[in-house]
């Protein structure tokens, strides 16, 4: 496997694999898994990441037992210095964790199981500071246009539309914030049991909040089934007030 190190592209080897792999390294995997590797850079690449972070996280995420930096490097056909500013990125976001080996007597790194945790770590390191940042520039130009245009905005179509695009972002930016906020306060629940049947449960209590909204559309003036009410209060229900008692307890904000 050759990832080129300028982020561009990655060239696919199983020749070079399997020479890598016959040198005994403690990979734990198969070259038909490595195959799979390039969907780890592309996906890293198109969420403003390195390609070559990408598929040193991969390869962790793929192997069944912790690498030493050497053992990236070989499988990968990276340099030494690229290795390790790779690794020193996604512990950063703390995507992996480097221990030492009193076996091997190295460090070996291996990446983390809760895929979760990660996200809930890139919210609070990265994305929060630019949504907020991107809202709080919306609010300015909202600020300053309503200061220059103190009249009827009906008469000025120009500038009720620049209003109308900067609440637009300003709603979208809060609607971000308030996402990664859940994210980042779930991945803090002490409790273990909790946390696992939040994430289990709440993909399929925001289609359910959709059926509703689209049910509603069409019962205005209708009351509510037993069922629907039924519904309400074992998923959706239970599921924000447990997150919320949780959070509350720990001291937590959303």
């Amino acid at each position: 496997m050759k990832v080129n190190e300028d982020n561009k592209t990655s060239i696919s080897s199983a020749e070079t694999t399997a020479r890598n792999i016959q040198s005994g390294m403690p990979v734990g995997i198969t070259d038909d898994v490595l195959k799979e590797l390039h969907h780890f850079e592309n996906f890293f690449d198109r969420i403003g990441f390195k390609r070559i972070d990408g598929a040193v996280f991969g390869l962790l995420t793929l192997s069944c037992e912790p690498l030493s930096s050497e053992e990236i490097q070989l499988i990968l056909n990276l340099s030494q210095s690229a290795v390790s500013q790779s690794l020193k990125n996604l512990n950063q976001f703390g995507a992996i964790e480097t221990r030492d080996s009193r076996d091997r007597k190295l460090k070996v790194h291996l990446a983390k199981a809760d895929s979760l945790q990660i996200v809930a770590s890139v919210f609070r390191k990265r994305e929060q500071e630019m949504v907020h940042e991107f809202k709080r520039m919306a609010q300015r130009i909202l600020e300053i246009d309503q200061k220059e245009n103190p009249v009827d905005i009906a008469k000025n179509p120009e500038s009720n539309l620049r209003r109308i695009r900067m609440k637009s972002i300003i709603k979208t930016c809060e609607m971000a914030e308030a996402t990664m906020n859940f994210v980042i306060a779930l991945t803090q629940l002490k409790n273990k049991d909790d946390y696992q049947k939040i994430t289990e449960k709440f993909p399929k209590a925001l289609e359910f909040l959709l059926e509703i909204q689209e049910r509603s559309s069409d019962l205005r003036e209708v009351m509510l089934t037993e069922d629907i009410k039924e519904k309400i209060k074992l998923g959706t229900s239970t599921l924000v007030s447990t997150l919320g008692k949780r959070i509350k307890n720990q001291g937590k904000i959303l």
